[in-house]
Parts: structure tokens; C-alpha cells; sequence
């Protein structure tokens, strides 16, 4: 497992018996992930590790950051959350944007975070034919593949994402701790 090199077996809270679902109630990602990885920390005393993460669009203000996975409102699918974005964003010239990821780690002595960003842009339409990826992934393009993330498969999007960035921040973190 990614963590037992380090000294650490991973487990989740459902291994634990613990159903987990706390209320994502900060205005950012770092807070969102604290916010997990404390409260997993308060159920368990065990040291606990959490992420947020989602896309962000500097001409919608930032747009949907935190409200990713509800962008829209609820009940819509990935591909509405993302035709959404796309109405949002209309004819708009800039269409930077970027995917954060957060990881927070909490233990008796540390509360830590993490933070890995994948800078990109909007399309301006949505990919039916990516078969990769999820979310925003059919209208993420990445400038380093020229490539939408839908169209990477998984293992080449796994070297380069947001996540593993987060991840191996902590991972270094976590190295340089013991």
C-alpha cells in the first residue's frame, strides 16, 4: 500500500465500522480537507489523512472551486456539471483553468496540508468520445499533452494530476517526518 513504506497501513473509516460523511462546509479546499482528516482524527485518535479537490476557472471568479462535485445544483450527472461550466464560460477568450487538490494529515502533533494544481484550459466543447477520466476531465485540456484529460488513459493521467502531486508532497512530508 502507498503509505507502508512509511510505517502506516491505511484503513478506511468503513473498515472501521465508522460511517463518514461530514458536511463540507469551508470555502476552500484546504479547509474542506481539514475539516475531513480532523474529524476522522477526533472518531479514530488514529493519524488521518483526507483530500478535496476540483477545478477552478479564474474568469468565473474561481468558479466552481469547492461546489465542483455540485456545481449547477444537485442532481446533476458529471456531463451537466460540465456543460454547465461550458454556458457559464460562453464565448469567453480566457479560459484558463486548473484542477487543486488538497491533502491534510492529523495527528497528536501535526495538522498538515498539501496542496497539487495541473494548470490548464477550457474547451469549448464537450469530448463524447474521451473514454477516460470523469468530471470536468471531457473539457479539461492539458497544454504539456495537448490533450483533454479524457483522453489520457489513467495511468499516464496518474504522473501528472493534481492528486499525485498532493500525494507526493505529503509523501515527502511524511518521509522527512519519522
Amino acid at each position: 500500500m502507498l503509505l507502508s513504506p512509511y510505517g502506516y497501513d491505511v484503513v478506511l473509516p468503513k473498515d472501521l465500522g465508522i460511517s463518514f460523511s461530514p458536511e463540507e462546509t469551508e470555502v476552500s479546499f484546504t479547509g474542506n480537507s481539514f475539516i475531513k482528516s480532523k474529524e476522522l482524527y477526533r472518531l479514530t485518535g488514529l493519524p488521518s489523512f483526507a483530500d478535496d479537490s476540483g477545478i477552478s476557472v479564474p474568469a468565473l471568479g474561481g468558479e466552481p472551486g469547492v461546489y465542483s462535485a455540485r456545481y449547477g445544483g444537485p442532481g446533476l450527472t458529471d456531463k451537466e456539471r460540465a456543460l454547465f461550466l461550458l454556458q457559464k464560460l460562453g464565448a469567453s477568450v480566457d479560459r484558463n483553468a486548473y484542477y487543486s487538490c488538497v491533502v491534510s494529515f492529523v495527528d497528536a502533533k501535526d495538522a498538515v496540508s498539501f496542496e497539487g494544481r495541473v494548470d490548464g484550459s477550457i474547451a469549448e466543447d464537450y469530448d463524447e468520445e474521451g473514454k477516460f477520466g470523469f468530471g470536468y476531465d471531457p473539457i479539461f485540456i492539458y497544454p504539456p499533452l495537448g490533450k483533454r484529460f479524457s483522453q489520457i488513459p489513467e495511468s499516464e493521467k496518474n504522473k501528472v494530476s493534481h492528486r499525485k502531486k498532493a500525494m507526493e508532497l505529503f509523501l515527502n512530508w511524511l518521509q522527512n517526518k519519522k
